[in-house]
């Protein structure tokens, strides 16, 4: 773990909401998280339990979290009431603790019954327990990082003597065994043994942190092969991450590529405009945002932002920092309720529902517990410290202080203004450069990492000033659905729509509105892709906009604000534009299509045999559609297509209207066509109709009422047009 040491400015917006999730935790009862282990160990519990998940079988998850959150308090605020309650439960472990290692919330029944090979499993349930491993992983991680943020070496005799339990559990597993366990949830295991290998250098647990790779999962990946769909999501992050911090201890590139396949497919075709990701806890369909109440599930934000880090650390590139500002802002930060620090289990997307938060007494939910440590980790990313260059990666106003001593202030009050100063303080012992994000959302030319080296050498008392014009921009979703956010500079802005009708949102139980009413959103009549033409500013310094009447379908102006500021009150983070011309296209084609293929999306191209050489895949905002296009005259794109046999077929090759070039059609091997474009269409799609002779479908179909065959495209110039759709119509 790095010295390195970021504090939050006092009353500035995450130092605010930093001190709300620590009070949150320092109200909570060490002994009565504490009683699950105890009476699992035999022992009288000193409290009795909390309510909710710490009375069922996964009970002990919360203590984890509840270490693991104090640990990042005393890191990052340094505050001892929070180090004496860590040190107590340590204390508490140690007291506690079997003779042969084993610490947990529920007798070791599950564990000792997967360890003699005969056991029944499923993806949430080990030997007839829900979920074990995924809630003794939480004790494990809260003891690692009591010691690795506390020095606590109690903390880690304890779990070595856990780990030691697991190791000597598991001795007798087969490898198919093994792996047959891991088909039940069972968190960042992987992680953990990693981890403690980083620490003891102990092969032992380097060999158990490889045995907790889960090939189903992993294997794919280091293919590239996207296989996530129907996939529980926060059960598959936190293998990625145990993943990525075995690839930095061992070097073995399939992990890496593993990972970064992994990053890439959740943020950029499974992410939602917040940055979380899953509706009912599963990823869905590439590219699928559907609305829900149970969308964007915080714990998983939690643990793609530590993956975020990785990813950063490998390649020191603004597109995971990118990442990593539009979820902290918009996801993390928004997750708590800024009074009492109740934490949100799912943060709904559906137009017109609420944030429903977890009761302090009962709701003891995964994404409580990670919504325990949320605020203590908004120190971790501001700035990074690596291979000599500091990087400035958010723009939160804070101080960093190296682990040779220099010290870097960032003065902003960001977002309520668009600059910031970056002073340096103090010089240390070695030479540093200084490199600042340029966000994305500024639309300034950015440099290939992201980043503006502003010195190759800095010296105390320099200043360096960083211009943030942020400007209303809109995100469309991918899945030709009409919805769309609007956003200001990096921040989801969400229709405050009032309380008509709003319960009691404070809830022992997560699923307990997942029925109720949401209220309706009217529909927006105005170009989404020019919103600076229909909304106003209401008042710049708290952030607060308005729609214009005339932009909505019934004539309502909504109230936006930050989506952060959104608390008991119905809202809506997306809108729906309506657009009578693709209505009307999607209707003529509906009927008649026989087979379809869109290009570059991967579900797509797989189930259709997808060939290609030298192509470029890429996504157009304007139409909505992601691309295929030929990069050369040796390059071609082929797809296995069906036909109908008992009509007359055709070829509909659509491109981007702006794009000229020509295009040759084969069936099979035969030339089917030559399209050549002008490229004056403008920004719409561009349907091209290749009519094909009934004589070649027969051929090949014979008495089949259809035929398969080959449908290429190539390119006899330099690049052809970007190729949007592809269909077989009758």
């Amino acid at each position: 773990m790095s010295a390195q040491k970021t504090v939050l400015e006092e009353n500035s917006l995450f130092q605010k909401s930093q001190k709300t999730g620590l009070e949150y935790v320092l109200r909570l009862d060490p002994d009565r998280l504490l009683a699950p282990c105890r009476i699992a160990a035999g022992k009288r519990p000193k409290a009795a339990t909390y309510g909710g998940w710490e009375s069922m079988q996964i009970q002990g998850h919360s203590l984890g979290h509840y270490m693991s959150a104090l640990s990042a308090f005393v890191n990052s605020t340094g505050n001892a009431q929070a180090k004496e309650k860590l040190d107590y439960v340590v204390s508490e472990l140690k007291e506690i603790q079997c003779a042969d290692g084993y610490i947990g919330g529920v007798p070791s029944v599950p564990f000792d019954t997967a360890f003699t090979g005969n056991f029944e499993v499923d993806r949430f349930s080990l030997a007839k327990y829900w979920v074990p491993w995924y809630s003794v992983h939480k004790i494990y991680a809260g003891l690692i990082d009591a010691y690795t943020l506390t020095q606590n070496k109690d903390a880690l005799e304890i779990v070595k003597k856990m780990a030691d339990w697991a190791v000597n559990g598991t001795a007798n597993m087969t490898e198919e065994q093994f792996q047959k366990m891991l088909t039940c949830e069972h968190g960042g295991m992987c992680k953990v043994f990693a981890d403690l290998y980083g620490i003891t250098k102990d092969e032992k647990y380097l060999k158990m942190a490889e045995r907790f790779i889960h090939q189903e999962i992993v294997k794919p990946a280091m293919k590239q092969s996207d296989r996530l769909q129907g996939f529980h999501a926060n059960t598959q992050i936190p293998k990625f991450i145990g993943l990525a911090k075995l690839y930095e201890l061992t070097g073995k590139t399939e992990y890496r590529t593993a990972v970064e396949f992994f990053f890439d497919t959740v943020t950029k075709k499974r992410s939602y405009a917040i940055g979380g990701n899953s509706i009912g806890e599963h990823f869905g369909p590439e590219y699928q945002e559907i609305l829900g109440r149970d969308t964007c599930e915080t714990c998983n934000t939690y643990n793609m932002l530590e993956l975020s880090e990785y990813i950063f650390r490998w390649n020191k590139n603004a597109d995971a920092a990118d990442y990593y500002e539009t979820a902290l802002y918009n996801h993390i930060l928004a997750s708590q309720e800024p009074v009492t620090g109740a934490k949100t289990y799912f943060v709904s997307t559906l137009p017109g529902f609420y944030k429903v938060y977890g009761s302090f007494e009962n709701a003891f939910w995964c994404c409580t517990g990670t919504g325990m440590e949320n605020p203590a980790r908004y120190n971790r990313f501001i700035a990074k410290d690596y291979d000599g260059t500091i990087y400035i990666n958010l723009f939160i106003p804070s101080a960093i202080t190296t682990e040779d001593g220099w010290k870097i202030a960032i003065e902003t009050k960001f977002p309520y203004e668009q600059s910031a100063q970056i002073k340096i303080l103090y010089e240390g012992k070695n030479p540093r450069s200084l490199k600042i994000r340029t966000p994305l959302w500024t639309e300034d030319a950015r440099t290939a990492d992201g980043y503006e080296l502003k010195s190759e050498k800095i010296s105390a008392g320099e200043t360096y000033s960083v211009n943030l014009p942020m400007n209303l921009h809109t995100r469309r979703t991918r899945d030709r659905s009409g919805n769309f956010s609007i956003l200001y500079g990096p921040l989801v802005l969400a229709a405050d729509m009032g309380k008509r009708a709003m319960p009691n949102d404070t809830v022992d139980n997560q699923l307990v509105y997942m029925n109720s009413p949401a209220q309706k959103i009217s529909a927006i009549t105005a170009d989404p892709l020019t919103p600076q033409g229909w909304i106003e500013v209401l008042d710049k310094e708290n952030l607060t906009f308005a729609t214009k009447e005339s932009a909505a379908e019934n004539g309502t102006s909504y109230t936006l604000k930050p989506f952060y500021d959104i608390h008991h009150t119905r809202y809506s983070v997306y809108f729906n534009a309506l657009n009578p011309a693709e209505d009307e296209r999607e209707a003529k084609y509906e009927s008649i299509t026989v087979d379809f293929v869109e290009p570059g999306r991967q579900q797509s191209e797989v189930e259709h045999r997808f060939k290609n050489e030298a192509t470029e895949m890429g996504y157009i905002p304007e139409v909505d559609r992601s691309y295929r296009k030929i990069m050369s005259g040796e390059g071609f794109i082929s797809y296995r297509m069906k036909f109908d046999n008992t009509n007359k077929n055709k070829i509909v090759l659509t491109t981007y209207g702006k794009d000229a070039g020509t295009i040759k059609v084969y069936i099979d091997d035969t030339e089917l066509s030559s399209v050549t474009l002008a490229g004056t269409d403008g920004e719409k799609l561009t349907d091209t109709q290749i009519e094909v002779p009934a004589k070649i479908i027969k051929e090949k179909a014979k008495s089949r009422r259809t035929a398969i065959m080959n449908v290429k495209l190539i390119c006899e110039q330099s690049q052809s047009p970007r190729i949007l759709e592809l269909r077989v119509t009758k």
